[in-house]
């Protein structure tokens, strides 16, 4: 489930009467399950999303559902040590590692910090979820240095999450790799952006995935792909000399990930033609090609499963240092 999903499903909830508990991960050191940001919600009735799995979520579930019992509305934090040495503060669990979990009830009061989240999502609007003893509140139009961090000084503590501004995904070119890549990065929390020169594509037509479609001109193609640490661009265009042109246009952007879909001697061709232009081999060294990572793949489908576990790898790059 996505982030978005996610707090639509909490609002949901609220406006059908239920209290919820958010139960979100903090802190994370070691190997333990899942990692900062991960949460799910806990009503009386039911859990949806995850923080792990295992021992350790059936025991926070449950201290969610008493806590919903007792009508107790304070903010707690949790502590866990996966290891059988971990004295009062062991989850049963024996991954190794430890977490920290906020484990914060959302009211009826609340409804309208939830709606100022979900919003910030539908519109890719930056803004900071800070959760603390007193609870959650959101700060529109602000971002932190790091997408997650938590800080603690003696009993007061805080924890700030980046919204809003997702990893954005655009696609040039709209064929049967497009569809299919549209429809795995969707669930992967990307905001999609599918761009192709051909009128009246039904592959296009039928991709429900994208958030934006639209039928440009390639020559136009740098006016409407935006530089980031979190644009994730990929070029498979109908035909070698769109795919040369729409590289031509981008190589000197910089984006988080660049990649073209074009066999070994198409990508040579390909490359040899743009030195003759002047671009440099430093250039075109950040470009991936082949696209994606090598998994024999061959239907539309399992090309887009190698590209989505290309981009995957480079945007958790970070969070393994």
């Amino acid at each position: 489930m996505n982030d978005e999903k996610f707090w639509k499903s909490v609002l949901s909830e609220l406006q059908k009467g239920s209290n919820v508990v958010l139960v979100e991960i903090i802190e994370r050191k070691g190997s333990a399950p899942n990692a900062e940001g991960a949460k799910m919600f806990v009503t009386l009735e039911k859990a949806e999303g995850t923080v792990g799995g295992g021992l350790s979520e059936y025991q926070l579930i449950e201290r969610a559902k008493e806590k919903l019992r007792k009508n107790d509305f304070t903010t707690e934090k949790e502590f866990m040590i996966h290891n059988e040495k971990g004295g009062e503060h062991k989850s049963g669990m024996v991954c190794s590692g430890t977490q920290t979990f906020a484990i914060v009830p959302i009211v009826e009061k609340d409804k309208s910090e939830v709606q100022k989240i979900i919003n910030a999502y539908n519109k890719a609007e930056q803004a900071i979820i800070t959760i603390n003893e007193k609870g959650l509140k959101i700060e529109l139009d602000k971002m932190s240095e790091k997408q997650y961090e938590f800080i603690e000084e003696g009993e007061k503590w805080t924890f700030k999450e980046n919204i809003g501004l997702r990893n954005r995904l655009i696609i040039v070119g709209g064929g049967h790799v497009s569809l299919a890549f549209s429809r795995i990065m969707k669930t992967l929390d990307f905001h999609i952006t599918v761009y192709d020169n051909r009128e009246n594509l039904d592959t296009m037509k039928n991709n429900n995935y994208a958030n934006v479609k639209k039928v440009i001109d390639y020559e136009e193609i740098e006016k409407y792909v935006p530089e980031g640490n979190n644009v994730y661009v990929t070029i498979m265009s109908f035909g070698h000399k769109y795919d040369e042109l729409v590289l031509e246009k981008l190589i000197h952007k910089k984006f988080k990930y660049i990649g073209l879909m074009a066999s070994k001697s198409k990508k040579k061709k390909l490359f040899e033609n743009l030195k003759q232009k002047g671009i440099s081999d430093e250039l075109l060294e950040k470009v991936h090609s082949p696209i994606g990572i090598s998994i024999n793949s061959i239907t539309p489908e399992e090309i887009a499963i190698s590209i989505a576990a290309e981009i995957v790898a480079i945007k958790n790059a970070e969070k393994k240092k």
